[in-house]
């Protein structure tokens, strides 16, 4: 019996051992799995963060780096490729993650899509009604087409140099102008200037250079032909000069005055103008050499007045279908719709 007995305890020593012997492999091979997948996951993450990673260069104006590994959460992530359409407005990438020896590769193909832009079609473009207008001086408005520098004609797509939304405003700007005002023609009626309360909002969130005050601005710079930028002046409804530009401003993109503006001394713009208030107020004043290359869209709710005057030759507007368009192609205010997505 005792014999027995000993056998039987042995047998079931042997058996409970097996059992946890397999429980362990199991918990082994658990452990083996589940670390595989956070292999497999922490490398596909890596990669996502590699198309990402390429497309905030573009929002930066930047060119992506393709080849170039990235550390991140001890792994690495690259661009393996990229292809582009002329215009940017497809990209073409393969990207990688590494994590471990997992590798995880990404091919896709996006479509970019600038957000509304305002159609510019004058050198000024005015939304609002009654319009007072001066010209005096060397100041002048031109609506044909020039390069992005303002001193060249492309010979193709002029516009007009001044629209109204009214006729009696349009016989006011013609005999305030005169031939100081060219274009196709030089004076026009337009009801179909966009009111440009409706791209404010998006150029005020993604401003590069934002003034919340009324004041004087002068010696800086905005951006550059290469790099583009949003400024963002909020003077606020008011009827007196709320901001003023004078000496050494330069600037390339899109400029926002919400409330009146005088330009002075040598302000140089290439791209859009938007001036918004309750009773707005351009005024290019008569000291230095001020100019916009590119267009103005310039809206009031109860009016709009207009003053040019200056002693320099370059106190003018110039429309620029290239300064625009640069200005329509700032980086963070494009999207992407995926076309092609594999992995």
């Amino acid at each position: 019996m005792g014999r027995t007995a000993l056998f039987l305890v042995l047998g079931l020593g042997m058996a409970m051992g097996y059992i946890g012997m397999q429980m362990y492999r199991a918990d082994q091979d658990a452990m083996e799995t589940q670390y595989a997948y956070m292999k497999f996951m922490f490398a596909r993450n890596l990669a996502r963060t590699a198309v990402h990673a390429a497309l905030r260069s573009y929002d930066r104006n930047e060119n992506p780096q393709v080849h170039v590994q990235t550390s991140f959460n001890r792994g690495t992530f690259e661009l393996d490729s990229l292809r582009s359409s002329a215009n940017l407005d497809t990209l073409r990438m393969v990207t990688r993650g590494t994590y471990a020896e997992s590798t995880y590769v990404i091919k896709l193909t996006l479509f970019r899509t600038t957000r509304p832009f305002p159609g510019v079609n004058a050198a000024i473009g005015i939304r609002a009604e009654p319009v007072s207008f001066s010209l005096s001086g060397h100041a002048s408005v031109d609506g044909r087409a020039y390069d992005t520098t303002g001193t060249v004609l492309i010979g193709s797509g002029d516009k007009p140099g001044v629209t109204t939304m009214e006729p009696a405003d349009s016989a006011t700007v013609a005999t305030a102008g005169g031939t100081n005002i060219k274009g196709l023609p030089p004076v026009k009626v337009d009801t179909n200037t966009v009111d440009p309360k409706a791209f404010l909002d998006i150029y005020r969130n993604n401003a590069d250079f934002f003034y919340n005050t009324p004041g004087t601005y002068s010696g800086t710079t905005w951006g550059s032909s290469s790099n583009p930028v949003i400024v963002y002046c909020n003077a606020g409804d008011d009827t007196s000069f709320s901001i003023k530009f004078t000496g050494g401003v330069n600037g390339w993109g899109i400029l926002v005055v919400r409330g009146n503006v005088q330009f002075n001394g040598n302000l140089n713009f290439c791209g859009l103008v938007v001036v918004d208030g309750f009773n707005t107020t351009v005024s290019f004043g008569a000291a230095g050499t001020p100019g916009v290359v590119g267009g103005i869209v310039i809206a009031g709710n109860a009016g709009a007045s207009v003053t040019l005057k200056g002693t320099g030759a370059n106190a003018k507007v110039v429309y620029s279908p290239g300064a625009l368009q640069k200005a329509r192609n700032i980086g963070k205010l494009r999207y992407y719709t995926i076309l092609d997505w594999f992995e």
